[in-house]
C-alpha cells in the first residue's frame, strides 16, 4: 500500500505550468481538441462553452450597428425577388364568413318585497359587506373579515369594501 502512495506522490509534486510550458503550439492545440472531445454534453457548461471554438479568425473590431444595417439594406435591394411559381390573381373561392348573430341574454328586473329593497337601498358599505361575508363573496372581503362576520351576530367591518386596502398587523409568538 505504501508503495502506491509513494508513486501518487510522485504525481502530486509535479508542476502543470511547466510541462504547459514545454509542448509546442500544435501539441496545445491537440490537447485542446482532445480536451473539447471529454464531454461535449455536460449539462453544467454554458450552451456556448459545450463545443470548441473552431474559429481561426482574428476579432475584427467592434461592432458597428448602424453599418451593419445599412449593409443589409443594400444587399436586399440588391438581391431580386424570386418570381411566384402561381401568380396571384385576386379571385376569392367558397364563402365568405359571416358571424352569426348572438341574441343578448335579456336580464329581468328583479323585484323583491318593500322591506328588502328599502334595507339595501340604505345599506353602509360595511352592511353590505357583513352580508358579503355571509353569502360566501369572499373576493370582496379579506379572510380575516370573512371569519370575523361568521364568528359574531354584530357588524365587525366598520370600514366597508374600503378596508380592503388597509394591511393587518399580525401578531409573531415566538416560543423557546
Amino acid at each position: 500500500m505504501s508503495l502506491l502512495k509513494k508513486e501518487m506522490d510522485k504525481y502530486r509534486d509535479i508542476d502543470e505550468d511547466e510541462l504547459l510550458q514545454k509542448l509546442s503550439e500544435e501539441e496545445l492545440q491537440r490537447l485542446e481538441d482532445e480536451l473539447d472531445e471529454l464531454d461535449p454534453d455536460n449539462a453544467l457548461l454554458p450552451a456556448g462553452l459545450r463545443q470548441k471554438d473552431q474559429t481561426k479568425k482574428a476579432p475584427t473590431g467592434t461592432f458597428q450597428r448602424e453599418n451593419l444595417l445599412a449593409h443589409l439594406e443594400k444587399q436586399a435591394t440588391e438581391h431580386p425577388d424570386r418570381e411566384d411559381l402561381v401568380p396571384f390573381t385576386g379571385e376569392k373561392r367558397g364563402k365568405a364568413f359571416v358571424p352569426k348573430k348572438r341574441v343578448d341574454p335579456i336580464i329581468e328586473n328583479v323585484t323583491l318585497e318593500p322591506e328588502l329593497e328599502e334595507a339595501l337601498a340604505s345599506a353602509s358599505d360595511a352592511e353590505l359587506c357583513d352580508i358579503a361575508a355571509i353569502l360566501g363573496m369572499h373576493t370582496l372581503m379579506s379572510n380575516q373579515q370573512y371569519y370575523e362576520a361568521l364568528a359574531s351576530s354584530t357588524i365587525v367591518n366598520k370600514q366597508g369594501l374600503n378596508s380592503m386596502l388597509n394591511t393587518h398587523l399580525f401578531l409573531l409568538y415566538i416560543v423557546y
